[in-house]
């Protein structure tokens, strides 16, 4: 999954953070990540800060961006490549270039708390689950969200009845390296949470779901659009068709 020279120790974790047209707004989203991680003594770590691009869209600055942090910091590794997908190819993008032991991805929008990551991290250290992610417990994103969020999550039961699982999109989420090494990802759309829950249900991984609340994104508006919601539902009946 890696290129990293087998003679390196890996770091404890790795953190995925999506940081698709973050700008600016990624350098206080990792300040307030490296924040957590040294509060709970956590220096073992590696940032792989996903910072793909349209090649049409000079205004983004977030490539560049990141690189400047990866300079500054050499626990930042940095993807920032012309997009050929979606969220999920810039996530397994990340996920391949992961070198931790243990696997956390997040989006970088500020919209999921950070130190989630940390209480996964402290519940996967004792080696019982492979698999903690959170679920939305509240959400301030607005009503639109909520509802379509709720037939997501409901449609995904019907269609999976062995899936106990809350909140099907919910991040960070976070796996063992030997978990992710055996899940079979490849949707380079909006579906990519979803994929992984029915990889994780396939390999009867252990799992905990933790409560998180999902704060407003004051900056920008949402990528999930109803194009999006459409996306994913399809996708969801597709992939109960081929299993």
């Amino acid at each position: 999954m890696s290129n990293m020279n087998v003679t390196d120790k890996r770091p404890s974790l790795s953190i995925v953070v999506l940081a698709y047209q973050a700008g600016e707004s990624i350098v206080q989203f990792l300040t307030v990540l490296k924040n957590d991680l040294k509060t709970a003594g956590i220096d073992d770590f590696q940032i792989v800060l996903v910072a793909n691009y349209h090649a049409t869209d000079p205004s983004d600055q977030t490539a560049n961006i990141a690189h400047n942090l990866a300079r500054a910091d050499p626990r930042i590794k940095v993807i920032a490549e012309v997009k050929m997908g979606m969220m999920g190819w810039d996530a397994r993008m990340g996920l391949v270039a992961a070198d931790g032991e243990l696997i956390a991805l997040i989006d970088g929008d500020g919209q999921m708390p950070p130190e989630d990551i940390v209480r996964g991290y402290k519940m996967m250290a004792n080696g019982e689950v492979d698999f903690v992610k959170t679920y939305r417990a509240s959400r301030e994103d607005g009503i639109y969200r909520l509802i379509s969020s709720k037939a997501f999550n409901l449609l995904f039961r019907i269609l999976f009845p062995r899936s106990r699982f809350r909140d099907i999109n919910s991040k960070p989420k976070l796996l063992t390296r030997s978990a992710l090494e055996k899940m079979n990802l490849s949707c380079d759309g909006w579906f990519l949470d979803g994929e992984i829950i029915i990889e994780a249900l396939r390999l009867q991984l252990r799992y905990i779901e933790i409560p998180t609340v999902f704060q407003e994104n004051e900056w920008r508006g949402s990528f999930v659009k109803f194009s999006t919601i459409f996306e994913m539902m399809f996708s969801l009946i597709k992939y109960r068709l081929k299993r």
